[in-house]
């Protein structure tokens, strides 16, 4: 005997237990039958559990047992389903051998479960039908402890499985009888089934309630006296579905008349049955077909007030025949808003095309409709429309085709939308979009307006000191000097002018369109004059302008798309960014029939959920009061109504910036191939005030620094720095009672230089004096009130340097050496 050994007695006394309990129960799978199964082999053969398994699918088997162990998981219940050990289904299920697991913690999941619950190795051995002998289920025995289940009586086992094999088959047989009936008499169809003599010998419960009659009335009754017409199987049957009336009684006991669906089968092998019928009550489809009736003359009647709806609704709303291009329809509003009657615009040939003011919008509608009667959609156009007796309007017109299922376009539709407002209206928001530009690029333009300016101012006064001095003699020297500062304010007073000009063209207020041959380079050039301010702070200005052509474009509008275009590549590169950040501008005509102008930036980039909706009107990432999120909607409309297009890349392709970067590329057609005077400011001559104090002026602008050099050099000791590296080096090696410090620089700004040098020396921060041509927006707003320093706004007198200097040491004293 496989496993522990049983003596003959003993086991005689196990099977004859298991036997008695087969012989009471006819469902071994009942909990009842499986409790005494489980009492009657415990007193023979100690096991922690007995279960039975049969196989539910591929993956998985049904679960009964003799336990309810709460440590169990909870799908591990009498009836449960759990997954399928492969090992185990190929033993027991496949080859037809025990299967034994000695230490259940080192199996499955389900394993490793019971092992948990006190189940820590296990038996199982085929369950064989009496038929043909095929295993259709496995009865496992789990003992406490890891090993018992090598002692296991498995031959006893294999018995014991044999015995309950035939209760387990007929439990699952009736079990599946029991299920097959129960769907039968729940069916929603109702089931008939007659002799040949054509009496009616069973029904299931949805043909009670059909036929209104009871289980004894409708039994024995013929088949003739319920359908109409009688199946006659001598004859032929109906086919599938087919359609006959049900003789049925009502509650009241009279008879109705029910139109069913019939499906009726000869049955060849039953002695009983002859035939038996599907029945589906058409009652209810009958209702619903006259409801349909209905419904399509309510629809005719919505089609009518769609009609009226159509007409009335405030759109021009037409269609056009897809063959010869003219109008079929057009409603009503059409005549109240264009003043033309129906009948004359139906007849018209060409009406709407005609109704266009502009080439453009002739054109825009001519290859909408084209593109419609190839069955493709076009993207909506405005166009001025005329009215008679009227002004013209601004309208949006839509056009799209209408295709049958075969594909073929069957009609051309479209509307025409009054925008006049909305257009007015986005005028409006143009000119205030181009006035919310300038007034982000004011703080640079100032900048670069008075740092010529104060150089002026402080030119003049070293003239004034000069020429008006007692003893002048103009020898070589002075002379040079003179011819020297003449040119360079020359110079500064040129880009005065070239800087108020600029500011002039973006500034003009928008009339209508002036399309003119546009210099590209000259108007790129302007916006950088314009935006320099905004991009030295954070990147270099790299130009690659080639020889272009001009283009047909307003100056203005081209010149408002770039400074746009350049503010967003500056504010896309944070301040103080690692490498070499830079804002690249390039122009190139790689035909002679357009021309492309290339922003490109090194910058954050732009997230590509977002990369579509960077066009949309108000659409902006900014934070607010920082834009009014229409720039980049009104820079593509005014290159695409110039008729160019605009468009981005993010990241840049074939370079490798930490962040991607952004470059913004217009494509335009090509269109083919003074000295002002001055007047002088006077001079004040500084007055006596305290001597030797060390100032570090740090400041970009050569000649401006050398001229503040001349000037406070005639009293204090002065140390020039050309940025803020050089300032930092010089404040690690020298002592300075006063630093004056250009706010915007190029590289690190003075506002960063101020902050590095409060953190490390916070007394050296003290002797701060910003110079600024910059006194307004609101982060030089904020930075100058927090820091608390005095301020010099450009342009400044020398006595107002002085004084400011002179304010500084008397209030802190002069500084100590680094060294004390």
């Amino acid at each position: 005997m496989r496993g522990g050994s049983v003596p003959d007695p003993d086991k005689l006394v196990v099977l004859n237990a298991v036997l008695r309990v087969a012989a009471r129960h006819p469902s071994l799978l009942a909990p009842v039958a499986f409790e005494e199964l489980r009492r009657a082999l415990a007193a023979h053969i100690p096991f922690a559990s007995l279960v039975v398994l049969l196989p539910d699918d591929d993956a998985h088997q049904r679960f009964y047992t003799d336990t309810d162990n709460p440590k169990l998981p909870r799908d591990i219940r009498f009836g449960g389903r759990i997954p399928s050990d492969p090992a185990f289904c190929q033993r027991v299920y496949v080859e037809v051998r025990p299967f034994v697991c000695d230490d259940a913690s080192l199996g499955n999941a389900m394993d490793r479960a019971g092992f948990e619950a006190g189940y820590r190795s296990y038996v199982g051995v085929p369950v064989r039908s009496s038929g043909d002998a095929r295993v259709f289920a496995a009865l496992v025995m789990s003992f406490p402890q890891p090993g018992e289940a090598g002692r296991a009586p498995i031959d006893l086992l294999e018995e014991i499985a044999d015995i309950i094999g035939v209760g387990v088959e007929r439990s699952l047989r009736s079990a599946r009888e029991r299920r097959l009936a129960m769907i039968l008499d729940t069916s929603c169809d109702a089931m008939l089934a007659w002799d040949r003599s054509g009496r009616v010998t069973d029904a299931n419960r949805a043909a009670l309630t059909l036929t209104g009659l009871s289980r004894e009335e409708l039994i024995g009754r013929r088949i003739g006296t319920l359908l109409d017409p009688e199946p006659d199987p001598a004859v032929g049957l109906p086919q599938p579905d087919a359609r006959l009336v049900l003789v049925a009684r009502l509650p009241d006991g009279e008879a109705r008349r029910l139109p069913v669906a019939a499906t009726v089968t000869a049955v060849e092998d039953d002695p009983l049955v002859a035939c038996h019928a599907l029945l589906r009550d058409l009652s209810a489809w009958e209702a619903n077909e006259r409801e349909v009736v209905a419904h399509l003359a309510r629809i005719r009647e919505l089609e009518e007030q769609h009609r009226t709806l159509l007409d009335n609704a405030p759109l021009v709303i037409f269609r056009l025949d897809p063959r010869s291009l003219e109008l079929v329809y057009l409603n009503h509003c059409a005549e109240r808003l264009l003043g033309v009657p129906l009948d004359e615009a139906l007849v018209t040939p060409g009406f709407l095309c005609g109704l266009h003011v502009d080439p453009e919008g002739t054109a825009a509608y001519e290859e909408a409709v084209l593109r419609a009667r190839a069955g493709m959609r076009s993207s909506p156009y405005e166009a001025r429309l005329a009215r008679r007796g009227a002004h013209a309007i601004t309208a949006r017109g839509t056009i799209y085709p209408l295709v049958g299922k075969g594909g073929e376009v069957v009609a051309i539709e479209g509307l025409f939308m009054d925008v006049s407002v909305e257009h007015a209206a986005r005028t409006r928001l143009i000119q205030a979009d181009r006035l919310s530009t300038l007034g982000t690029l004011a703080a640079g333009v100032a900048h670069e307006i008075n740092n010529p300016a104060a150089f002026i101012l402080l030119g003049l006064d070293m003239m004034a000191r000069m020429l008006d001095g007692p003893g002048v003699d103009l020898g070589p020297t002075v002379s040079e000097q003179v011819r020297s500062m003449l040119g360079e304010l020359r110079d500064s007073t040129r880009r005065i002018v070239d800087i108020v000009r600029d500011l002039r063209m973006f500034a003009r207020a928008p009339g209508g369109p002036r399309r003119i041959a546009v210099d590209v380079n000259r108007t790129v050039e302007s916006a950088l004059s314009l935006t320099r301010g905004q991009i030295i702070e954070r990147a270099r200005i790299v130009r690659d302008l080639g020889d272009v052509p001009p283009v047909l474009i307003d100056e203005g509008r081209l010149g408002q798309v770039l400074v746009n275009l350049l503010v967003n590549a500056a504010q896309a590169i944070p301040r103080n960014a690692p490498g070499e950040p830079a804002v690249t501008v390039t122009t190139r005509s790689e035909d002679p029939r357009t021309v492309e102008i290339e922003v490109r930036d090194t910058g954050l980039g732009i997230a590509q959920e977002i990369r579509d909706r960077i066009w949309d009107p108000f659409f902006t990432t900014k934070e607010p009061g920082a834009g009014t999120g229409l720039g980049l909607s009104i820079s593509r409309e005014i290159i695409e109504r110039s008729g160019g297009r605009i468009y981005v890349e993010s990241p840049i392709e074939g370079e490798e910036l930490p962040h991607g970067g952004a470059r913004f590329v217009i494509v335009l057609p090509a269109a083919g191939r003074g000295d002002s005077s001055i007047p002088p400011m006077p001079s004040t001559p500084p007055r006596s005030i305290r001597s030797g104090v060390r100032v570090l002026v740090v400041e970009d602008e050569a000649p401006l620094a050398r001229a503040l050099a001349e000037e406070i050099g005639r009293v204090h000791e002065v140390t020039l720095a050309s940025g803020a590296q050089g300032a930092l080096s010089a404040l690690g090696s020298q002592r300075f009672d006063v630093i004056l410090c250009d706010l915007r620089m190029p590289g690190m700004s003075g506002e960063a230089f101020y902050e590095k040098v409060a953190a490390d020396r916070p007394d050296v921060a003290k002797r701060f004096v910003f110079m600024t041509g910059v006194g307004f927006g609101a982060d030089v707003e904020r930075f100058l009130a927090e820091s608390g320093r005095p301020v010099l706004e450009k342009p400044f007198s020398a006595e107002d340097a002085l004084s400011v200097i002179q304010k500084v040491v008397t209030r802190l004293g002069r500084a100590a050496n680094p060294g004390r």
